[in-house]
């Protein structure tokens, strides 16, 4: 069973009281409480979360409400780090309608969020609030026809207090209504609720503290108020997704989706928020890259982790995927500045010349779980820089990843609503081609690239697809050691399980030396260690998907029933995990789906060439155009292949690899536009062309 969760916002002061207030007979099997601390800036727990109570303690800082930071018993230093955590929590809440319990600061924060304002000191009435002890008990009186007055069932009573600020009625925020007010002189707001409750979650906001009451278990102003958020808690009726770790199928998250609505209402924030981002100075931007760039290093252990326990891959290749992403961010700033300042064409001329560079605007970039580092700093970094917002849709398998991206790019400084989460599987997706986009980039199958292509293409908008591959590999017959060039082949076959687009998937060898290939090829094939990801000296993990597991079984069983030779491998691993014995088959051909169908996987076949047209026809005999790869003693021979391959990129003696120096693209079902080099950081901008005279 799917337990419902209750985030608890961390305070400093007291924090176990709110958590202990739930006691197990609350809870009963079906809830669990989370702490949410901005200490620890566990953001990524926040959309695991089903409802949540935001607590008291110190002051929330007076620039968050426009009031100045001088004021009587006006603390010796603020938490702003919590305010912005805490405000983050509030969103998201109100973004999917979850029930929200604000006690003391948390109520004072909810109004300030709002738009209101504080009482920055009671003055002489908090002696009934404060006063020497902490706790004091008053009289509040409570509206009538109020959903305080509904919940409690009480027009009076009693409630203890500890603070010393407050809210005055003429400062409430928007669509706040005050629902309850202390019976003394001073009538300060002791509740809140929304005014206009339709399509929106439930809220109560109290400025006394229900967790620490000496009669709690009897008080109505606490035990009724408990129950009936743990009664809407349990009321939420959201849709929710489950991220499996591929290597033992356990639940490691279990995260809200977004809804169409929710997709719109984060667009409208980034469209408002991307403005402002575009007004930065170049230079600007590139140093809030530049801090995230350094933030991936400060964080790297950690990143590295969630990405193996989520995508599946040995830990050292998260690590190494991070060190790459670096690299990338890395070239983007260095190189940024350069392709995007204003170019003058022409400056002595009657009618001077220049081109400058101005955002697409709002873009939304549909990712890849497989390097889902690599793949998202190919387009958030050069499109941030260029001063767009973007609204970045991680693959649900790699949600935490995305998540964790987020929250690094807003402790950079990134302005908030400049980078939006879409949560979610396929119709996140769907809902983001509604959007009134400026451009879109989507990494992922040719089939839905090819979709989404269709679908915008009417409004004419850039739409960059880095879709599929099928990459060969040929070794010439004159190479001179046969053994490392199997093993490069090998490692370009089962580098991240195989799941990569310019991953090796076919392999074509002279003839002359196909018998002494196999052979090397097949030994160091048997060495490779096939386990747990997150122990040392592990080559190959699990796969990233189950059903991936049934899909090569099946290219496999095809090409053997057509009369491919099985020589190692091929079979499903017993126990838990996606895992595959990786595989390599001879004697296959082309009527194969092996070798016609992308793979996805760390499987291949070797297939004989007689010479190099040969070798060169069947390289080409492919709907896709990623990259082709060729092993060989000459340069030119290689090159004459070369020049006549359909593909966006070609190596020599490697294989593979990507640079961010040069552009990366496809040809045919392989995809349109390009990323990385200059041509991928001016492919997230626009020129505009100056004429100026006199």
């Amino acid at each position: 069973m799917i337990k419902k969760r209750i985030g608890i916002s961390y305070t400093r002061t007291n924090f176990h009281f709110y958590w202990n207030w739930f006691s197990p007979e609350d809870l009963r099997n079906d809830l669990e409480l989370v702490e949410l601390s901005f200490e620890k800036m566990n953001s990524h727990e926040i959309p695991t979360c089903d409802g949540f109570v935001l607590t008291g303690g110190i002051d929330i800082e007076p620039s968050l409400y426009n009031l100045e930071s001088g004021y009587p018993h006006a603390p010796q230093f603020y938490q702003p780090e919590r305010d912005l955590f805490e405000k983050e929590i509030y969103e998201f809440s109100q973004l999917h309608r979850l029930p929200v319990l604000g006690i003391c600061r948390g109520m004072q924060l909810v109004n300030t969020l709002q738009g209101g304002r504080l009482i920055q000191d009671l003055g002489q009435f908090n002696e009934i609030h404060k006063k020497e002890e902490t706790d004091k008990e008053h009289g509040i009186s409570v509206m009538s026809k109020t959903l305080m007055s509904e919940i409690v069932e009480e027009g009076t009573g009693y409630v203890n207090s500890a603070h010393h600020q407050a809210i005055h009625r003429n400062d409430l925020g928007r669509n706040l209504l005050a629902n309850a007010h202390s019976i003394r002189d001073d009538e300060t707001i002791e509740g809140l609720e929304f005014l206009e409750k339709e399509g929106r979650g439930f809220l109560l906001c109290v400025q006394w503290h229900p967790e620490r009451m000496r009669d709690k278990l009897e008080n109505p102003f606490s035990k009724k108020i408990k129950e009936r958020f743990i009664k809407e808690i349990r009321q939420v009726n959201m849709e929710k997704i489950n991220m499996f770790n591929p290597a033992t199928e356990e639940v490691i998250a279990t995260l809200h989706e977004d809804s169409s609505e929710t997709i719109k209402e984060k667009f409208q924030l980034l469209r408002a928020a991307q403005v402002g981002w575009a007004a930065y100075s170049l230079s600007e931007r590139v140093a809030c890259i530049r801090r995230f760039f350094d933030l991936i290093e400060v964080h790297k252990d950690a990143l590295s982790r969630t990405l193996t326990e989520e995508m599946g891959k040995p830990l050292q290749q998260s690590l190494n995927e991070l060190n790459g992403a670096r690299a990338r961010i890395r070239f983007f700033l260095e190189n940024s500045e350069k392709w995007l300042s204003v170019e003058w064409i022409d400056q002595q001329s009657a009618t001077r010349e220049k081109i400058e560079y101005e955002p697409l605007g709002v873009i939304a970039n549909i990712s890849a779980w497989n390097y889902p580092y690599l793949v998202a700093v190919n387009v958030i970094i050069p499109a941030l820089i260029g001063g767009n917002a973007v609204f970045y849709k991680p693959s649900e398998y790699t949600m935490l990843t995305g998540m964790h991206i987020q929250k690094l790019l807003y402790q950079a400084g990134l302005p908030e609503h400049c980078f939006e989460l879409g949560l979610g599987k396929g119709q996140v997706g769907e809902a983001l081609l509604h959007l009134s986009l400026d451009g879109i980039f989507f990494t992922g199958s040719y089939r839905t690239g090819r979709l989404i292509a269709e679908r915008v293409a009417s409004r004419l908008i850039p739409c960059q697809l880095e879709l599929g591959g099928k990459d060969p590999l040929y070794v010439m017959d004159d190479v001179e050691d046969i053994d490392q060039v199997a093993g490069a082949a090998l490692e370009g076959v089962i580098y991240n399980s195989g799941q990569s687009c310019c991953a090796v998937e076919r392999i074509y060898v002279h003839r002359k030396i196909y018998e002494p290939f196999v052979k090397s090829y097949l030994s160091q094939l048997k060495k490779l260690k096939v386990g747990d990801p997150l122990e040392k000296g592990i080559d190959v993990g699990p796969l990233s998907r189950k059903a991936q597991v049934d899909f090569l079984l099946e290219q496999i069983e095809d090409a053997i029933q057509k009369g491919a030779r099985l020589l190692h491998g091929g079979k499903r691993i017993p126990g838990k995990g996606y895992f595959i014995e990786p595989a390599v088959l001879t004697d296959v051909h082309h009527g194969m789906r092996i070798m016609k169908e992308e793979s996805f996987g760390p499987v291949t076949g070797i297939q004989k060439a007689e010479d190099d047209e040969e070798a060169l026809s069947l390289m080409q005999d492919t709907e896709y155009g990623l990259t082709a790869a060729i092993y060989s003693k000459s340069y030119e021979r290689a090159e004459k292949l070369f020049k006549r391959i359909n593909t966006g990129t070609v190596y020599w003696n490697c294989c593979d690899r990507v640079s961010a120096s040069l552009p990366w693209s496809g040809r045919k079902h392989s995809g349109i536009g390009s990323s990385l080099s200059y041509q991928g950081i001016r492919a997230f901008v626009q020129p505009k062309s100056y004429h100026i005279r006199g």
